[in-house]
């Protein structure tokens, strides 16, 4: 047997300390999750990169609202264990009250949690972290025998279900008419309409059977469920806000859709088209311009090529542009994220603008959609863009998209590229 190894944090007085044992590298997250069940629960998965991170319970918590409330998180950070890393989240919009379904979430919420998987680099570790003092040895072998014990899921799955918008369809292209106006009278240059349906079910949904559906059908994507209590927020997205490896930062722009063809030459001709296109383009240069502004301040060196390539999800295509920077001394991820937050990809510019005129047409609770889930530890990290996503709560889900509105936008042809977006999620949590 492998001997757990121990690690504290290098201080007088340390706040949390934490053991860990190496697991087998195919140790699976999800199955980690249904081991250990907890009020609490976080999971983050990239397939194609082999990176995953599952953790149950707090360990340590840090939260804060309204403006800068990521910088505030950072600041209040204190040094970790080198084993552990913070998990967590953020809304769309730091002044927006967490109600209805939000409610068991926090507008900010970062924790470490009390036991961890972390599968980095071909390794995987299970970690648990508490005060010093605390019986941390004997949890750890509670948890490596709860791992090792096998876990049926005998969860019927729903075989009846009803979908209905949260807002008819006439009403949300009105929208799209009414953003159409603004534009052409140049109070924006772009907004980004998201829509919620409501799914209701004869059987409760199962999170992370759903997430296990996402992880096989989306390798290339993020596959994330952040639990509070009773209540789950997951998705498998495709844009991430940042990644930080030292003072390395690794960001991308993705703005700008086609749907996947039937075929490898009408996926081709689609991707041709989408590079051709001068309304999509337009609206894809409006976030790499605003990266690049938003970024300039924190860094020495900022690299991007100058024409985009088509980036190809399971479900949709989008224009891509990766944008890699060195970083300032001390600049951590969570600042990058909050100077990035929120993108023209999932808000619209210019920013305070678009942020005024979703509060008054969009009428819909974002919660996380269109904020941030991610993870962080001593040397980096990295937050993803929380989109192609769904709440989900017993027997029912609300289930969100959007489309970004530019000059030349069709109100038609926008509600259609919300319902492609939809059907990932639909599909995972229907079992169909």
């Amino acid at each position: 047997m492998i001997q757990p190894t121990a690690a504290a944090v290098q201080a007088d007085a340390p706040r949390v300390v934490s053991v860990s044992a190496s697991l087998p590298p195919d140790t699976d997250p999800l199955a980690f999750l249904r081991a250990l069940p907890d009020e609490r629960r976080f999971y983050w998965e990239q397939p194609d990169a082999g990176t995953a991170i599952a953790g149950v319970g707090d360990a340590l918590v840090l939260g804060a609202d309204g403006p800068h409330r990521l910088a505030r998180v950072a600041a209040e950070l204190p040094a970790l264990p080198p084993d552990a890393v913070l998990v967590g989240g953020f809304a769309f919009d730091p002044g927006a009250p967490m109600v209805g379904a939000w409610r068991n979430f926090a507008s900010t919420a970062w924790h470490v949690p009390r036991v961890t998987l972390v599968r980095r680099d071909g390794a995987t570790r299970l970690v648990v972290v508490g005060p010093p003092g605390a019986p941390l040895d004997a949890e750890l072998a509670r948890a490596r025998a709860a791992l090792a014990t096998p876990c049926r899921n005998r969860t019927p799955s729903p075989r009846r279900y009803a979908l209905a918008p949260l807002r008819p369809a006439a009403a949300w292209r009105q929208a799209v008419s009414d953003t159409l106006a603004d534009v052409g009278a140049g109070r924006l240059d772009k907004l980004v309409l998201a829509r919620g349906v409501r799914l209701r079910a004869d059987a409760p949904f199962d999170p992370l059977r759903a997430a296990a559906r996402l992880r096989r059908a989306y390798p290339g994507c993020t596959v994330f469920a952040v639990g509070a209590g009773p209540t789950t927020f997951l998705g498998a997205t495709p844009e991430r806000l940042a990644r930080v490896d030292g003072d390395r930062l690794v960001t991308a722009a993705v703005a700008g859709t086609a749907a996947r063809g039937s075929s490898t030459a009408s996926d081709d001709r689609l991707a041709a088209a989408l590079l051709a296109s001068v309304k999509e383009r337009a609206e894809h240069a409006c976030v790499v311009d605003d990266l690049r502004t938003r970024l300039a301040p924190l860094c020495d060196v900022l690299e991007a090529p100058a024409t985009p390539s088509v980036l190809a999800t399971e479900a949709v295509q989008h224009l891509h542009t990766p944008i890699a920077a060195r970083l300032h001394p001390g600049c951590s991820l969570l600042e990058v994220a909050e100077a990035l937050h929120p993108t023209p990809a999932i808000c619209g510019a210019p920013r305070a603008a678009a942020m005024a005129a979703l509060a008054g047409r969009e009428r819909l609770s974002r919660g996380w959609y269109g904020g941030g889930v991610g993870w962080l530890d001593g040397s980096g990290g990295e937050v993803v863009v929380a989109i192609r996503a769904a709440l989900v709560r017993g027997a029912r889900a609300t289930l969100f998209a959007g489309a970004g509105i530019v000059a030349g936008s069709d109100p038609d042809a926008e509600l259609e590229e919300t319902r492609l977006k939809l059907r990932p999620l639909l599909g995972a949590l229907l079992e169909l």
